[in-house]
Order: structure tokens, then sequence, then C-alpha cells
């Protein structure tokens, strides 16, 4: 969207200053918002459950937990291919959310694995997305315990 080349890491801040701007205003607007990013930084999902409890929205974290070897391999057929101790490091990140997510502010956490991959269905519904004043109340409450 910045820039013509997508291994262009020099705009890196300012795509991730885009993002940020847009789920912001989408969510001013109430509207669903979808954070597709990696988020393997703990800094970056306190920034997405914040943003969307200003705004009373529900948070869903969705984790691909796919084994190392199989993303070796994935990798090794995509156009642009990541060098390995990139996949490396985001792996460990994985590995550290996946013991660290349950304790953060998200409202709903789902964990994909390889097996159950291809028995998942999403249905996104505008519905029911947005908290109730009451139940705003009730977590701010709890928050200032």
């Amino acid at each position: 969207m910045l820039s013509d080349d997508e291994s262009n890491q020099k705009v890196t801040g300012h795509a991730f200053e885009l993002w940020r701007f847009i789920i912001r205003k989408r969510l001013f607007l109430n509207r669903l918002s979808v954070a597709d990013a990696t988020n393997l930084e703990r800094g970056d999902r306190v920034w997405l459950t914040k943003t969307a409890a200003y705004h009373n929205f529900y948070t869903t974290a969705v984790i691909f937990d796919i084994p190392f070897a199989v993303c070796i391999e994935r990798n090794a057929s995509r156009h642009r291919v990541v060098p390995e101790e990139a996949l490396a490091r985001q792996y460990s990140m994985l590995q550290e959310t996946l013991r660290s997510i349950k304790d953060e502010a998200f409202d709903f956490v789902f964990v994909i694995n390889e097996k159950s991959q291809s028995l998942v269905e999403v249905e996104v519904a505008q519905s029911g997305i947005k908290k109730s004043a009451e139940q705003t109340e009730i977590t701010e409450q709890t928050e200032s315990i």
C-alpha cells in the first residue's frame, strides 16, 4: 500500500502507523476491524486490546499453532521467501505468545493447530461485536479494583 516493493522494510514503521490509524478510524465508526498480522510482540497486542476496549469492542485472538517444519515447508513455496532465521525468531515468539495469551486482555482466544485448521469454519458477523454499556461499566469497575 505504501511501497511498490513488498519486501521494502524501510516503510515498516509507516505501514504500522497507517494500520493503527485505519483500525482506530474503523472502531470510531463502529466497524468490525480485523488486525491481520502476526502480532507476536506483546506490546502490539496490548495496543489492540486497549484500543478495542476504548471503543467498547470485544477482542478475539486467533492463533495458528503450526509446527515449525510445516512453516519452513510452506515458506519454501512462497513467492517471497522469508529467511529461516526470521522464521525461527517468529516461531520462538509464537511459543511465548501461546504461554501468555490467556493472561492478556482478549475476550476470546482461539488456537488453531495443524490438525484442526482444515476443520475450522469462521463466520464474521456484525452483531454482538460491541460491549453493552453495562458490560463496559463492569469492565471499568473490575479494572479499578
